[in-house]
């Protein structure tokens, strides 16, 4: 958003990183299934290729061509880059680590989110060619990397290791998506709904905030904020589910959706250090939420034949405010500024609250639930 809001009014620069998420996700599975017919390694160095002519185009300064390149080529990248490495690492480890090898590759992913806020104040005042020239040598080392790994030997698909194996490499298709929310309501509606507006109001976060930054030459912790988001889902992911394990699955939700929704509405009003106190309870009061919700929805699919397209309704919802997010808070950022935006933006999680209320009233069954293997859950969009 930075980026494009040198070139283009910021409205304009909504719709276009909206309008990528909207690409990404209506090829997400044409894109899988390329990487199931040429391989997983063979992809995974073409797409780092077009990260490398991403980066290459600001080397010749900052214009709208640059953008637009820049932008169009990460689209393709991104279409391949996380699937292939999950389609890849599956394909390697033994059957038994294989949920162990995702976790390590999450908390590594995690960790390069949080390192990148740091660095992101710096970034936003370096020149655009030292900026195309640090993304160009980062991509470079990873091409180098990849070419040095030995080449996969089978499908990842001749055996299922994890339970959201599917989902890993690629997304569902959407009537397939839509047959199992009906199935499986009123958890997957709910869930559904949430994972929605959640990727909404992140959206608006990381596109509303950078620009912030970038106007008012803000320091100190604020300028780290955005990193709190996956921080905190670090530090208390653990005990978060003990608590789902051993708690009123109905009760986290309330006070769960309940907490993320204020605190959210108080990032926006708040950008100082209590940004991040306020940033560090929504998130946790997210992750409460989605993984009450998720247990729930596993419980209903009693036979497990579904996994993968249960995970589908997880990433779904998730694509689509990945998608109008950006659009939303480009639109509102121009109307009304960056701390109505985001409070606007957390008024969608009263909304899912209020509507959470009423289908837990009518449907909520007091269930023996226990939390299932869950598929990383990104408080960030590439």
């Amino acid at each position: 958003p930075v980026f494009g809001e040198k070139v283009f009014p910021v409205w304009v620069a909504g719709l276009l990183v909206g309008g990528a998420s909207l690409i990404q996700m209506l090829c997400d599975v044409p894109a899988g299934r390329l990487l199931d017919k040429y391989g997983y390694r063979q992809l995974l160095m073409v797409t780092t290729i077009t990260f490398i002519v991403a980066a290459s185009a600001l080397l010749f300064g900052f214009s709208i061509p640059a953008y637009l390149v820049t932008l169009g080529f990460s689209i393709f990248g991104w279409l391949f880059f996380t699937p292939g490495i999950n389609a890849y690492m599956l394909s390697q480890a033994p059957k038994g680590a294989a949920g162990k090898f995702l976790s390590f590759k999450d908390i590594f992913g995690s960790l390069g989110i949080v390192l990148s806020t740091f660095a992101l104040p710096l970034a936003l005042t370096l020149n655009i060619k030292i900026s195309g020239t640090i993304i160009l040598v980062t991509m470079i080392l990873t091409l180098f990397a990849i070419y040095l790994s030995p080449e996969e030997k089978e499908s990842v698909h001749k055996e299922k290791k994890v339970e959201t194996h599917f989902y890993f490499i690629r997304r569902s298709y959407l009537h397939k998506i839509l047959k199992t929310i009906k199935k499986l309501n009123p958890a997957s509606s709910m869930l559904f709904v949430f994972n929605i507006t959640a990727a909404i109001f992140y959206a608006t976060v990381w596109f509303v905030v950078p620009i912030v930054i970038a106007r008012e030459a803000v320091s100190g912790a604020f300028t780290v904020g955005l990193g709190i988001f996956d921080f905190s889902v670090v530090i208390l992911g653990y005990a978060i589910g003990r608590l789902v394990d051993h708690g009123d699955k109905r009760s986290l939700v309330f006070f769960g959706l309940l907490l993320f929704a204020i605190a959210g509405m108080l990032t926006g009003l708040n950008f100082n250090w209590l940004f991040l106190v306020f940033g560090f309870l929504a998130t946790t009061g997210e992750e409460i939420t989605g993984l009450s919700l998720w247990s729930w929805l596993h419980t209903l699919d009693k036979d497990h034949a579904n996994d993968g397209l249960v995970a589908g309704v997880l990433t779904l919802g998730e694509d689509l405010g990945w998608a109008i997010g950006p659009i939303f808070a480009g639109f509102a950022f121009w109307l009304i500024g960056a701390t109505w935006t985001i409070v606007l933006a957390s008024g969608f999680l009263f909304l899912t609250w209020f509507f959470c209320l009423i289908m837990m009233r009518t449907y909520w069954k007091n269930d023996t639930l226990v939390v299932p293997v869950r598929p990383h859950h990104p408080r960030h969009k590439a």
